[in-house]
């Protein structure tokens, strides 16, 4: 139950790091560019709100949900420059609306997530825009996705 509002984590191995059940919890106008590995990360941790946030140009990820970090909302984040814009892998019934993941590797990729709604967001000038991967029962609804020089959406 923790709220992080306008800070900066540039330049580290991790920008904003939210381990093992760290739930309820909102993040809001906060920066996380330039990090080694990843500019926000959810490892196991569900039921958070993420909101306003920019991730750009860590080497990694720019924003990661990793190992069952379920029922997240993603609103309005920024993901450009990164090789992963937003990451999804094992995570299920999280909610990604209105965020920007442009000229990234990937623009917003699935693994093995099941259950997200994915709606209103923009994947574009990437190798791949939406890329799912072992992932059933996914909402994809108006997604702005083009201009991707492999696939808009795989």
């Amino acid at each position: 139950n923790n709220t992080l509002t306008n800070n900066t984590a540039n330049s580290n191995n991790y920008g904003i790091y939210l381990l093992s059940s760290s739930n309820n919890n909102t993040l809001t106008n906060n920066t996380a560019n330039l990090n080694v590995r990843i500019g926000i990360y959810l490892l196991s941790s569900s039921n958070n709100t993420i909101t306003n946030n920019t991730a750009n140009l860590n080497s990694n990820y720019g924003i990661l949900l990793r190992s069952s970090s379920n029922n997240n909302t993603l609103t309005n984040n920024t993901a450009n420059l990164n090789n992963y814009g937003i990451y999804l892998h094992s995570s299920s019934n999280n909610t990604l609306t209105n965020n920007t993941a442009n000229s990234n590797n990937y623009g917003i990729y699935l693994r093995s997530s099941p259950n997200n709604n994915i709606t209103n967001n923009t994947a574009n000038l990437n190798n791949y825009g939406i890329y799912l991967r072992s992932s059933s029962n996914n909402n994809l609804i108006f997604n702005i996705v083009c201009n991707n020089s492999n696939m808009d959406i795989y």
